[in-house]
């Protein structure tokens, strides 16, 4: 089977938790995400792990703020 690869179009959903389990984000209730890998869609971290994914395959990430959307900062809060 096909793996998808940098400069491929793909369509996933997932759902984004915080540590503990809240969900903050999610597709499944809509249509799937489409992106293509590495034009800088979505955050750099989540298109890196959608690389080698075949088609119905299913994957649990935890991404660190350098590849989501980078540490805390109280001077923005």
């Amino acid at each position: 089977m096909r793996q998808a690869q940098k400069g491929d179009t793909v369509r996933v959903h997932f759902t984004g938790t915080l540590d503990d389990g809240t969900p903050f984000a999610s597709s499944l209730e809509g249509e799937p995400v489409q992106f293509t890998i590495g034009e800088g869609y979505l955050i750099p971290g989540f298109e890196e792990e959608t690389i080698g994914m075949a088609e119905g395959e299913q994957k649990k990430i935890r991404l660190e703020p350098e590849r989501a959307f980078g540490e805390k900062r109280e001077d923005l809060v």
